[in-house]
């Protein structure tokens, strides 16, 4: 039909310009030309409009995507093969934010922090991962790529955004670190899960405390008899919350520290120390600090014993 009408609009204007050149001698066949090929474009511009498809099948007349070859998305990555080096992986737990046993209602969300030392010869990049291991996901996903590189013997800080869930009581979720090569090590020398360790407690009224008190001992010099060896004991203290407590040092040979206070503004750890000086000839015998918490409450600590060697 559409072919009917372009040849019945061309033989009408065909014949009106035969009637005009008859009319007038000075038109001549330019004019007949002109008028066919005004019908032509006409009849091109027609054909476009009737080439849309009507609404509702365009989208079906776009062909489909064709996948690249070597970009064609698999359900498993591409594992790089293990080093032959024993030693590529290991690493140590440095630090951990907020401190295992802080209490949150339940539905709080959180940001739990671990940082870990790359104590291996490999350098991790972003093909590492975190992952999930075992316990209670707390909203986490299970698995997080690793956010810089990390050269051996350097730290980083791995942040994740958790959850508190909806019921009371203690949650624990584990995590290990992934190698590209599907190796999965933790921490330590048994490369063991580090984990983040909750309270949940639907009492709008927290109750804070101290949640361990953990000794470093350290002698000066490291090893040998001179004059005088003089031990230092650390104590970090570590709380779930704000939190004020009173505390003093006592020791084997009865010499205590005077009363002090010690404040936390936040759920974390402090480090306190004493020392004290092990002259030549004194008895070889072990001797021991202790901290000795007297407010809010009295708590007695176990005791950081460390041995005289020296005669």
């Amino acid at each position: 039909m559409f072919d009917l009408r372009m040849y019945k609009m061309l033989v009408v204007l065909t014949c009106l310009a035969l009637f005009a050149s008859a009319c007038s001698p000075a038109n001549n066949e330019s004019a007949i030309s002109t008028a066919v090929a005004q019908t032509v474009q006409a009849g091109d511009s027609l054909t476009e409009i009737a080439a849309i498809p009507p609404a509702g099948t365009l989208e079906n007349s776009i062909p489909p995507a064709t996948l690249t070859p070597g970009i064609t998305p698999t359900s498993e990555p591409t594992l790089l093969s293990a080093p032959s080096d024993l030693d590529c992986i290991h690493a140590d737990l440095v630090s951990e934010y907020p401190p295992d046993g802080t209490v949150y209602i339940p539905g709080e969300s959180f940001t739990k922090t671990w940082t870990i030392k790359n104590l291996g010869n490999c350098t991790w990049d972003s093909s590492y991962k975190l992952i999930y291991w075992s316990g209670d996901l707390m909203g986490g996903a299970t698995y997080y790529d690793l956010p810089e590189i990390v050269l051996p013997g350097d730290e980083i800080s791995i942040s994740i955004l958790l959850q508190a869930p909806p019921s009371e009581g203690g949650y624990t979720g584990y995590w290990r670190l992934q190698t590209p090569w599907n190796a999965n090590f933790g921490v330590g020398q048994y490369s063991q899960a580090f984990y983040a360790s909750i309270v949940v407690d639907k009492k709008p009224q927290r109750e804070y405390g101290i949640l361990s008190v953990t000794y470093t001992i350290v002698r000066e010099p490291a090893t040998g008899c001179p004059a005088n060896v003089r031990f230092t004991v650390y104590a970090t203290i570590t709380t779930n919350g704000p939190f004020g407590l009173d505390y003093y040092w006592e020791q084997k040979d009865g010499n205590e520290s005077a009363v002090k206070h010690l404040e936390f503004d936040a759920a974390g750890s402090k480090t306190i120390s004493r020392e004290w000086l092990v002259g030549r000839g004194n008895s070889p015998n072990d001797r021991w600090m202790q901290i000795i918490v007297v407010y809010p409450e009295r708590i007695e600590y176990s005791k950081a014993v460390f041995e005289n060697t020296c005669p």
